[in-house]
């Protein structure tokens, strides 16, 4: 059964299991012009629809699953987000939502067209977007902030970035971690022998034995679209205070950054350029599309307490 065929399937039946629901197929726009198919589901009385992924449920349908078992795994998604009911009343009054907004970070090449429907703006090679987070006591979930919300709520650009910012401040909204522990955390065991975490108080870091102490992995405390915390005022300067550092600043998705301590003080055209090399590669290779940041290497200077920029600087030495 081709794929098209299987959607139209998985409608006409949930169709006929809920007649007074209103089910259909959508599509849901991601990053980087990644483009998913969803069996969308609204139901009488509901404030939300039930957007359910059908890619998931059509590869386990030609690795073997019957389309009976599928439809249960329908039902199962149906049922986890059966308690994901919050009032959204609220959303119309921007003093009430304004605590809530936070940023993410995309590229902005491979979004152009994609971003025209959303406040922005531009930093570097990339694009400042704002979502809002929405929760009760059983679900958290975001809101992207469209420019159709902008208007309703009379406000600016301006006024979104500087909520971001200022909740951003009042949370500490970030992590910074050990390499080691991530890796830790992802095999089970350090080769040279298991580390006990020792936490001395600092707010967002976790004090540990690093083995890599010149790589960081730096994000938000949800580690979802955490790269934005380059923009968090401040938090690079303190950082390079911390560590008596200028860093290379690697943007590993759009969930996270690789912090690269620098011994040399002053940006490395070379340095740089592999790090380049090896970012592309990664992404290429290794990283989601959708999760995609950016191939561009940045490079935070603390006597300058600027983001320099590899794309920027290569073009203007002939570099790239």
């Amino acid at each position: 059964m081709e794929f098209k065929s299987f959607c139209e399937q998985v409608v006409s039946v949930m169709s006929e299991r809920h007649p007074e629901c209103d089910v259909k197929t959508c599509k849901v726009d991601k990053n980087n012009g990644v483009t998913y198919n969803c069996l969308n589901i609204i139901c009488p009385g509901s404030n939300i629809s039930e957007v359910i992924y059908l890619e998931p449920m059509y590869e386990a349908f030609k690795d073997g699953a019957s389309f009976m078992e599928i439809l249960d795994r329908v039902e199962d998604a149906r049922k986890k987000s059966g308690d994901k009911h919050f009032e959204v009343g609220y959303y119309r009054d921007f003093d009430k939502v304004r605590d809530r907004v936070r940023m993410k970070l995309v590229n902005y090449k491979k979004n152009k067209e994609y971003i025209e429907g959303f406040p922005h703006r531009r930093f570097k090679d990339l694009a400042v977007l704002y979502y809002s987070i929405v929760s009760d006591k059983a679900f958290e979930g975001i809101i992207m902030i469209k420019n159709d919300h902008v208007s309703l709520w009379n406000i600016s650009e301006e006024d979104l970035y500087e909520a971001a910012c200022l909740n951003a401040m009042k949370s500490g909204d970030y992590e910074l971690v050990p390499m080691m522990s991530v890796l830790d955390d992802i095999f089970g065991y350090i080769m040279s022998g298991r580390r006990e975490a020792q936490d001395d108080g600092s707010e967002g870091e976790a004090k540990e034995d690093d083995q890599i102490p010149f790589l960081k992995i730096l994000t938000n405390k949800d580690k979802t679209y955490g790269a934005s915390v380059m923009l968090n005022p401040g938090l690079l300067c303190a950082l390079a205070r911390k560590y008596d550092r200028n860093f290379y600043i690697l943007p590993s998705s759009v969930h996270e950054l690789i912090l690269v301590l620098d011994e040399n003080e002053s940006f490395d055209e070379n340095i740089a350029a592999e790090l380049y090399n090896m970012v592309r590669y990664v992404n290429m290779t290794e990283v989601e599309t959708e999760d995609v940041l950016s191939d561009n290497v940045y490079y935070y200077d603390r006597s300058l307490d600027e983001v320099l920029d590899y794309y920027e600087i290569a073009l203007k030495t002939g570099l790239a």
